[in-house]
């Protein structure tokens, strides 16, 4: 195989802000895998927070660049192990490695990864995409919301003064379901004094509400709480999704988290057996991710793949969303295509 390594600097149509910092740009680490006329692609994103930078990524993939090129793809599972190495000390980075093989891997068998995997296909399966609203100002969120008046849910960042103020405004003007998300900036004492108001709002669920330490506040939260309560911050690998089974009634399972979509086909397994429910998304990222996470749609609960809507840079066509509504790729493999005329994904750095 011949491997590419490209950095892809993404700017958002809005500013994004979680409690961790504001964004502008999104910096992305994307892979090209190609092998007998074929081209697989695989994409992870810079999270700073969590110490993932598009430098590590780049250095750590750069490792792999000439054991890839003695390497003759046949089956995803062999590749995984493969690198193992990489999925054990750089997730993120193995997940852009490993996802462009499967997506190489579905093209060489003429066929989606989902089918290739046997999820037998039923539109009415496929659960509704939420549209994502950035935390922000009351203004600000309106603006947004204004945007997409018409989407059947939506997923609200919150952890601001502002939260409970918010939906009420939102409220105003849809009624349309509310998943919010809180990345673990409430109090107990907060998240009990809103349960009452969240429920009257008609809010779906609510991820990550407290911060992923404070476990005795996640259980007595879950014991009085009559909204599904997702895990996200707490439930960053393998080993911590039956933890997450004693304080939360689902985990959001993100490839990067995994090293992979095989880890997160095994993931899922894990989770379902554990009674859990099932989230995923693609934070926000090209077509690329969101038409592998799509590839799951047929497994999950709950689903959001908005990112490339929230970005002004389109390098591809992959999955397809109308108002919520998951269309998936009829391309094989992960179901991106190049853009027409473009040989490569538009990058600041190619190597």
């Amino acid at each position: 195989m011949r491997l590419k390594i490209i950095r892809c600097d993404l700017p958002l149509k809005h500013v994004m802000t979680i409690f961790r910092g504001t964004i502008s740009v999104i910096r992305a680490v994307i892979v090209e895998l190609e092998q007998d006329g074929l081209k697989g692609y695989g994409e992870a994103y810079e999270d700073q927070h969590w110490g993932i930078t598009i430098e590590d990524m780049i250095t750590a993939l750069e490792g792999y660049r000439a054991p890839t090129t003695g390497y003759a793809l046949a089956d995803p599972y062999a590749f995984m192990r493969f690198i193992q190495p990489l999925v054990d000390e750089f997730p993120a980075a193995a997940t852009a490695l490993e996802m462009a093989a499967c997506d190489l891997w579905g093209k060489m068998r003429n066929t989606p990864l989902w089918n290739a995997w046997r999820y037998k296909f039923d539109q009415n399966r496929i659960p509704l995409s939420s549209y994502t609203l950035g935390l922000d100002s009351l203004y600000r969120i309106l603006e947004k919301f204004k945007e997409q008046p018409d989407w059947p849910i939506y997923r609200v960042k919150l952890g601001a003064h502002e939260d409970m103020v918010i939906l009420r405004e939102l409220r105003k003007r849809t009624k349309a379901p509310f998943r919010i998300d809180v990345n673990g900036c409430w109090t107990l004492q907060q998240a009990l004094e809103y349960v009452d108001e969240l429920t009257t709002l008609n809010v779906e669920l609510i991820e990550q509400p407290l911060h992923p330490e404070d476990k005795d506040g996640m259980k007595k939260l879950k014991e009085v709480c009559p909204i599904p309560i997702i895990a996200d911050e707490s439930c960053r690998s393998f080993a911590e999704i039956e933890e997450c089974a004693k304080y939360f009634d689902g985990v959001n399972l993100k490839p990067v988290k995994f090293g992979g979509l095989i880890r997160t086909r095994q993931a899922i397994e894990k989770a379902r057996s554990l009674g859990l429910k099932i989230m995923m998304g693609n934070t926000i990222e090209t077509s690329i991710g969101a038409s592998a996470v799509s590839q799951f749609a047929l497994t999950l609960d709950y689903i959001y793949v908005d990112g490339p809507l929230l970005i002004e840079k389109k390098i591809g066509q992959g999955v397809q969303i109308h108002r919520g509504h998951i269309i998936l790729p009829r391309e094989n493999g992960i179901g991106f295509s190049v853009l027409p005329h473009t040989s490569a994904p538009s990058t600041a750095g190619m190597q």
